[in-house]
C-alpha cells in the first residue's frame, strides 16, 4: 500500500518538474504571432491614416495629360544700375567735395521698381508607370524701367558712366532704362504621392534651360549730353532638382511650398559703347561659366 502510494508521489514530482522546466525553456512567440494592444485612449487621434499613395487614383489607366497657365504680375530687381551722384551744391575746380550727395540707382530705393506682367504655361501627363508625373514649363516675362532726376538750380549730377578727365563739372538732368527680356523652360520627372491624407509631395528633377536679354542705356543731359549703352544675352543649360509640397487646409484651400535648385552651364555675351569726349569705346566680353539658381514658391 505505501510503495503504490510512493509511485504515485514520484509520476507527480516528475510531471511538475517537466511543467517547469517547458515554460523556463519555452519558445518566444514569432514575430508574425498577434501581440497584445496597449492603448491609452478608446480611438487613437487623428487616424487612420493609408500612407504613400499616388495623388492620381486613377490608377487602372494613370496616363493622365493635363495644362495649366498662370498670370504673373512681377517686380524685378538688379543691382549695380547706379548712374549717378546728385550733389546738392554742386562740386568745382576748387572744391570738388560733395556736399549732401544721393546716389541714384534702381538699387537705391526700390518702389522705383515698376511692376510688368508676365505668363506661365504647363503641359504634362500621368505615366503608366507607378503614376510617375512628366512635365513641361515655359515662362516668359519682360520688363521696361525708367527712373531719372533732375538736379536744383544751384546742383549737378555727377555721371557714373562717362570716362573724363579731370574735376567733374556734373550734368543737370540724367535718366536710365532697363529693358529685360526672359524666357524659362524647364522639363521634370517626378512622383507626386499621398505622405497622408492632407499632405501631397512630388520630389523630381529634370533639365532646364533659360534665355535673358538685357539693355540699359543712361542718358545725360547738360554739360555732357551724351548717354551710355549696355547689352548682355545670357543662355543656360542644366540639371534642376526639388520636391513640390501641397498642405491641405480643407474647404479647397491649401499651402504650397515649392523649392528646387538648379546649376547652368552658362554663356555671357556683354557688350558696352562708352563715351570719352568726342570718341566713343565698345568693350565686348564674352565668357562661360557655371551659375547656380534657387527658387522658391510659397502660396
Amino acid at each position: 500500500m505505501s510503495m503504490n502510494w510512493s509511485w504515485k508521489k514520484t509520476l507527480s514530482s516528475s510531471a511538475l518538474a517537466l511543467l517547469a522546466t517547458t515554460c523556463v525553456y519555452a519558445i518566444p512567440a514569432g514575430p508574425c504571432d498577434p501581440q497584445p494592444q496597449t492603448t491609452c485612449c478608446e480611438e487613437p487621434k487623428p487616424g487612420p491614416f493609408a500612407f504613400v499613395y499616388p495623388k492620381d487614383m486613377n490608377l487602372a489607366c494613370p496616363n493622365d495629360f493635363y495644362f495649366y497657365g498662370d498670370f504673373l504680375v512681377l517686380q524685378p530687381m538688379e543691382d549695380g544700375l547706379v548712374y549717378g551722384v546728385k550733389d546738392t551744391n554742386g562740386p568745382s575746380t576748387t572744391n570738388p567735395q560733395l556736399a549732401g550727395g544721393k546716389v541714384l540707382s534702381f538699387s537705391s530705393d526700390n518702389e522705383d521698381y515698376s511692376f510688368d506682367f508676365g505668363f506661365r504655361l504647363g503641359l504634362g501627363f500621368l505615366l503608366n508607370h507607378d503614376a510617375w508625373n512628366m512635365g513641361m514649363e515655359w515662362m516668359w516675362y519682360r520688363t521696361n524701367q525708367d527712373v531719372s532726376a533732375k538736379a536744383a538750380s544751384t546742383g549737378v549730377i555727377i555721371p557714373q558712366w562717362i570716362a573724363t578727365q579731370g574735376p567733374v563739372a556734373g550734368d543737370n538732368e540724367a535718366s536710365q532704362r532697363w529693358e529685360m527680356l526672359m524666357n524659362v523652360f524647364d522639363i521634370a520627372l517626378g512622383k507626386p504621392f499621398h505622405l497622408s491624407r492632407y499632405l501631397v509631395l512630388e520630389p523630381f528633377f529634370g533639365l532646364r534651360a533659360a534665355w535673358i536679354d538685357q539693355n540699359y542705356t543712361a542718358r545725360y543731359a547738360g554739360s555732357y549730353d551724351t548717354k551710355f549703352q549696355a547689352k548682355t544675352d545670357f543662355w543656360g543649360v542644366g540639371t534642376r532638382v526639388g520636391c513640390k509640397s501641397e498642405w491641405a487646409l480643407g474647404a479647397g484651400f491649401e499651402l504650397l511650398a515649392h523649392p528646387s535648385a538648379s546649376i547652368l552651364y552658362a554663356n555671357f555675351d556683354v557688350t558696352e559703347n562708352l563715351p570719352l569726349g568726342d570718341d566713343t569705346f565698345t568693350l565686348d566680353h564674352d565668357f562661360y561659366r557655371n551659375n547656380s539658381n534657387l527658387e522658391l514658391q510659397l502660396g
